[in-house]
């Protein structure tokens, strides 16, 4: 504690600022990493499997309660396909309306994903802004110090400038990899949706043709 302590003490100003962008970033990925992994898990082969069985055995609604079970994105686009179907609406009109669906949900999945790209630069740059002002006070204070200060003048300088470049990085680089991680993960779930969406509709017209 303190070593910590002495850390922020020597790094200036501008580590307050790194640490409150630090803690806005851990925000951003516990609340993206519960959403994704959590609100939208869900076996979607398992769910389009149970629908569709339903669905042949002519239980419409008991098809859309199932999915209306789930607060995952893709049980609620489904719903909204088995409902719109249910009402005997056209194919055009059922596509349309999932279409609505997946507008509305689509976004929330990706929704404050790129704050961690940028994040991770400022929280970088920031670290490198505490960096030169620490050299620039540093070299300052050695042009009017007293011969005796200025090795004591120097080492703080350069304890700022070091440590803001520190917690700069240390903050940056677990931003980058939550970035990549987590818009990866949306990018699959994204797909998922799409594909499953996609499968059902065909499912449903095909049944629609058969009657």
């Amino acid at each position: 504690m303190d070593f910590i302590a002495k850390f922020f003490q020597e790094g200036g100003p501008f580590m307050y600022i790194i640490l409150f962008v630090s803690a806005f970033a851990v925000a951003v990925m516990i609340e993206r990493a519960f959403y994704l992994y959590f609100r939208c898990r869900i076996n979607a082969k398992t769910l389009l499997t149970s629908v569709t069985r339903l669905v042949r055995s002519d239980k419409v609604a008991d098809a859309g309660k199932l999915c209306k079970q789930q607060t995952a994105p893709l049980a609620v686009i489904l719903e909204s396909a088995l409902w719109h179907f249910e009402q005997g609406l056209s194919n055009e009109e059922i596509q349309n309306a999932v279409d609505e669906t997946a507008l509305r949900e689509l976004p929330r999945i990706q929704k404050r994903i790129h704050y961690l790209g940028l994040l991770a630069n400022v929280a970088t740059l920031l670290g490198l802004l505490g960096t030169i002002t620490g050299l620039m006070s540093a070299f300052n204070a050695l042009a009017a110090a007293d011969p005796a200060q200025k090795a004591t003048l120097l080492a703080l300088g350069i304890s700022q400038a070091m440590n803001t470049t520190a917690l700069g990085l240390i903050v940056g680089i677990p931003c980058l990899v939550a970035f990549s991680v987590l818009s990866s993960k949306a990018s699959a779930t994204i797909e998922e949706i799409d594909e499953s969406s996609v499968r059902l509709l065909n499912f449903l017209f095909l049944q629609r043709t058969n009657r």
